[in-house]
């Protein structure tokens, strides 16, 4: 295991091929996201944190629609690469433990 083995490269493979497609059908998904959040009252939508459109606005950002598609498998593997030791990552690899049993 680990990130040198050949489990962890399939991973950041259907991560990117993933993200791609996420990508090629954002108009689909924002378009959800819109009609979901009209009138809501969930905490995801509202409030100062999310509501007014930011949290559409955020989650158009973090498809990364004004990276060029030639440069997203790049960026994808950024995203990866920067978890890995990200304290955030631990905390819920160690929380996922506690709760659900799943292997850190």
């Amino acid at each position: 295991g680990g990130p040198t083995g050949e489990s962890f490269k399939e991973f950041q493979k259907l991560f990117v091929d993933g993200f791609k497609a996420a990508r090629s059908n954002s108009l689909t998904a924002l378009g959800l996201v819109e009609i979901m959040m009209y009138k809501s009252n969930y905490p995801c939508f509202t409030g100062t944190r999310y509501g007014g459109g930011v949290g559409l606005k955020r989650f158009e950002k973090r498809l990364m629609l004004d990276v060029p598609d030639v440069k997203v498998g790049k960026k994808a593997m950024q995203l990866i690469n920067s978890s890995m030791d990200n304290t955030g990552t631990k905390l819920y690899d160690i929380f996922q433990y506690h709760s659900n049993g799943l292997a850190i």
